[in-house]
């Protein structure tokens, strides 16, 4: 996954002038970046183009108007903006993993121009919809998920929407719409380009979500396959730790306690090597239910709680009502 910590400025959001800033250190002048655009302006000579970018530079977080959309067409978002508003978008990102206020608040401080002018601001949509899910708003979730659709994205942010599709049929019962997606997931994940961390989190995301399906048809033979057949390699916490908890739950169904303990404690601290505060409270509930003891539940409660979790919450729950 890319790293997040290169620094943009110490302004809320992105604003026009912060990138035309960016693209004047890339290209030498606001001179040169005019000429850069010459031939996407018909009719307009270096010294009108180097007029209008001056203008567009003190618009702030404004529409951007034509020049807004010749700049964003031309040139994007630098790769730092991308690689930031990518780290929010994932959903195996540990920023999903703060407090949902907070990343609400970082998302919406982003979803405005030049960024939501621009196909980056698919990331900012996935974002959204995983906080959505995050306090049950499904159809929230959905108009979400469309508007990321509508921004075209890249490869990976095509691979999250079908995943989240997936999700979010499940969660509103739309059954018929639920294999389609992750079928989509499945032919992506074996056409695209992807990282090492960013191909073993997402093969790991898309088996839980057919193991998920496969449980709850009662085939849990086949839903333990899938976690059986997913690498040992530890390649990246997030995937490791949707491996190990597969398998934790397959040998407690099957009966083997002490394999169960053993890769649910695995699980646990591979989320707690990858700042995984959620998965972590996930790992709790799973080893409160193979021991049967309170204490787990009741420290993943407590992290629900101060994460204002509500699909965790309802985890937790669920499992002490049963």
């Amino acid at each position: 996954m890319s790293d997040p910590r290169g620094q943009v400025s110490g302004h809320p959001g992105y604003t026009w002038g912060e990138l035309l800033e960016s693209l004047v250190e890339a290209h030498g002048s606001l001179t040169a970046v005019a000429w850069k655009l010459i031939e996407h302006a018909s009719g307009d000579d270096v010294q009108s183009i180097e007029r209008a970018l001056r203008r567009l530079r003190g618009r702030g977080q404004l529409d951007g108007g034509v020049w807004g959309q010749r700049v964003l067409r031309v040139f994007g978002p630098p790769a730092t903006v991308e690689a930031r508003l990518r780290w929010m978008g994932l959903y195996h990102s540990p920023f999903n993993d703060l407090p949902l206020a907070l990343c609400v608040d970082q998302l919406r401080v982003w979803d405005r121009p030049p960024v939501s002018a621009s196909r980056a601001r698919v990331w900012v949509q996935l974002g959204l919809a995983s906080c959505a899910l995050r306090e049950r708003r499904y159809d929230d979730a959905a108009h979400h998920a469309d508007q990321a659709r509508a921004a075209q994205g890249p490869d990976a942010a095509r691979l999250e929407l079908a995943l989240l599709d997936g999700y979010i049929a499940s969660r509103r019962r739309l059954d018929d719409a639920i294999e389609p997606a992750l079928d989509a997931a499945e032919a992506l994940l074996g056409s695209v380009a992807l990282s090492p961390d960013d191909g073993a989190c997402f093969r790991a995301r898309l088996a839980d979500q057919r193991a998920y399906q496969r449980s709850k048809a009662g085939d849990h033979a086949s839903a333990a396959a899938l976690y059986a057949a997913l690498p040992d390699a530890d390649v990246h916490p997030f995937a490791s730790y949707r491996r190990d908890a597969g398998r934790a739950y397959a040998a407690h169904r099957a009966g083997r306690r002490d394999d169960a303990l053993s890769l649910a404690r695995r699980a646990i601290d591979h989320a707690g090597d990858g700042g995984y505060t959620r998965l972590r409270a996930m790992g709790l509930m799973l080893l409160a239910r193979i021991t049967g003891d309170h204490e787990p539940l009741a420290r993943a409660r407590a992290i629900a709680a101060r994460l204002d979790d509500a699909e965790l919450a309802a985890r937790a729950s669920r499992l002490a009502a049963g």
